[in-house]
């Protein structure tokens, strides 16, 4: 809450989160879910590229991150940052589908068009419109 307070952009994992919701996702589950998709999204759209990049960096540098991405086969030259959440995320046995919630292609348009009021989308570092919320969700359908 102290970010929300503070004025800190939660963005589309968050904002899209809230969206999930109503269709049967736990709020601490739907940052397991989106947060590695959301990652990717920006970084192909170069909106927080040197961010990701630094944080990438820092992950690599603790041995123990290090040897969870290898075992799970991530080369540091080529695995992005929504590569290394999933690897945590899935290391820590959190959900990481829509699916494992029984969500399928049917919701995925309600929830777009939901979560394009979500004031926390809106502050996103890649403009989303609902074409951009839907290539998030069906990242993370299976």
């Amino acid at each position: 809450m102290f970010a929300a307070i503070s004025g800190v952009p939660l963005g589309a994992s968050h904002g899209i989160g809230h969206q999930l919701g109503p269709v049967g996702v736990g709020h601490g589950e739907t940052s397991c879910i989106l947060n590695p998709a959301v990652c990717k999204y920006n970084y192909t759209k170069k909106a927080n590229v040197a961010r990701q990049d630094a944080i990438v960096e820092l992950l690599w540098a603790n041995a123990q991150a290090a040897s969870l991405f290898e075992e799970r086969g991530l080369k540091r030259e080529s695995a992005d940052l929504g590569d290394l959440m999933d690897a945590v995320i899935r290391g820590l046995g959190l959900p990481r589908t829509l699916g494992e919630f029984g969500i399928g292609e049917d919701k995925l348009d309600g929830i777009a068009e939901h979560s394009l009021h979500d004031r926390w989308v809106k502050t996103n570092p890649a403009y989303l419109d609902k074409e951009g919320v839907l290539e998030i969700l069906r990242m993370v359908l299976q």
